[in-house]
């Protein structure tokens, strides 16, 4: 799980945190708001309890224990009995202003016995000595279920819109940060398939650390590598058109030349033959390359025993390099075993050894050895010439590359694919294939494969 996923999953968790707050706040303000209410009726229902006790009370009682309650509510440090003992004057005999309204509505009750049955916190009581006196509750809520009514209006709407703001935010953030790149990535690709291949977009992306930017590098990557691919196809073709042009001009000049001086017929169709050997070759050549690019002995893989295959190719260049006064040497190692075309590999181990054999000076021998470094076979070919420059020590594997300047090797012949053809030959096995100078002199081929 990469960064982009920890970046989705604590955002998630904060919203979810949030949210949980504003729920939990609206829950525990419900069940306030229910406590408060059940907390009113026993308050209501005690003080109804206190009315009526008062009332039998005064019943039993008469003046004194009137006189008491009087005496007690005077030297009391905080009056605020909720209790109303009003007499037939509408005077309330704790000395408190009694509320017109709600004595009203008292009287009203006494009046009405079904009602006043169902008011218990209003009571009628007549003294010993025959005095009325009319008790009631102060203050009471005329609507218990006012709480239930209002609980919408209670809600906590600022915080709850402020959560949603919030979450609308977080999710306009998110999109914003996510697809941003995903539309400079999907503009990269518009302008790439519009042939524009030196399209970049990681300049756009910026300093994220995330598998977004890992995309982006990847296909600015895959943006060079193709560029390279398209150059190295726009180069081959113009490499091609230019060789086989030379032969096709020395063709059309020997024709002429056969039709103007008779004479010389036979000297110039010896020239065509040459010329159309050369052509032939060549085309072998190209036709092999692109076979290798294409993969085409992808399917033909099979085990190589590789020392033996080598020594069979050291066998056949040494009769070629005995005729030039030169050698080929190898020490055979044990088998190796290399899972592969053995077309391939001969063609490629062929191509560089023919090519150390001319370079390679008069009197001196090719050397060729095999090596085992763990799970790699490495097959290293040197010659004693005089090497080439450093700098192009990577273009020799270039199609159509030959190194002809003046410090370097004579005119070199062929068409410059054969150490083209094995670095594609190479490169199909999962290997690798560099060159290097010897400190001594000449010039060492390395190819690496993969046991």
């Amino acid at each position: 799980m990469g960064r982009l996923f920890w970046k989705i999953f604590f955002g998630l968790w904060l919203t979810l945190l949030l949210t949980s707050l504003v729920v939990g706040g609206l829950v525990w303000k419900h069940n306030q708001e229910q406590f408060e209410e059940q907390e009113g009726k026993r308050r209501h229902e005690l003080v109804d309890f206190g009315v009526y006790s008062l009332a039998e009370a005064l019943k039993e009682g008469g003046q004194s224990v009137l006189d008491n309650v009087i005496e007690r509510y005077k030297g009391s440090r905080h009056r605020g009995s909720p209790v109303y003992i009003v007499n037939d004057d509408g005077i309330d005999l704790l000395g408190k202003k009694v509320p017109r309204r709600r004595l009203e509505k008292a009287r009203v009750a006494v009046g009405n016995t079904q009602m006043l049955k169902h008011k218990s916190s209003i009571q009628q009581v007549t003294m010993p000595n025959g005095e009325t006196l009319l008790l009631f509750e102060g203050h009471r809520d005329r609507h218990p279920n006012r709480h239930k009514r209002d609980y919408f209006r209670s809600l906590p709407w600022g915080p709850l819109l402020i959560v949603i703001l919030g979450s609308l935010l977080f999710s306009a953030g998110l999109a914003w940060y996510i697809t941003l790149p995903i539309r400079h990535l999907r503009e990269a690709t518009n302008r790439f398939a519009e042939g524009k291949l030196d399209t970049r977009v990681m300049y756009k992306i910026g300093k994220r650390k995330d598998e977004i930017t890992e995309l982006a590098k990847d296909f600015d990557h895959m943006a060079e590598q193709v560029q390279k691919l398209v150059a190295n196809q726009k180069r081959l073709l113009n490499d091609v058109s230019h060789e086989l042009r030379s032969p096709l001009a020395r063709l059309q000049v020997a024709i002429e030349m056969s039709r103007q001086q008779p004479q010389k017929t036979e000297e110039m169709m010896q020239r065509v033959e040459k010329e159309s050997r050369r052509l032939d070759e060549l085309v072998g050549e190209l036709l092999t390359l692109s076979r290798i690019e294409a993969d085409v002995h992808n399917s033909d893989s099979d085990y190589v025993e590789i020392n033996g295959l080598i020594a069979s190719i050291v066998d056949d260049a040494e009769f070629e390099a005995t005729s030039q006064h030169k050698q080929v040497d190898f020490n055979q190692q044990d088998e190796v075993l290399i899972n592969g075309s053995i077309e391939l590999l001969r063609r490629a181990i062929e191509n560089v050894i023919r090519n150390a054999i001319f370079h390679t000076a008069e009197h001196t021998p090719v050397i060729v050895s095999l090596t085992q470094e763990g799970a790699v076979a490495v097959i290293t070919i040197c010659d004693k010439g005089k090497g080439v420059s450093e700098e192009k020590l990577t273009d020799v594997f270039q199609p159509f590359v030959r190194i002809n300047d003046r410090n370097q090797n004579v005119k070199i012949p062929g068409y410059g694919l054969g150490l083209a053809i094995a670095c594609r030959a190479v490169e199909i096995h999962q290997g690798n294939i560099r060159a290097y100078n010897r400190p001594s002199g000449g010039l060492c081929i390395e190819i690496r494969l993969p046991l």
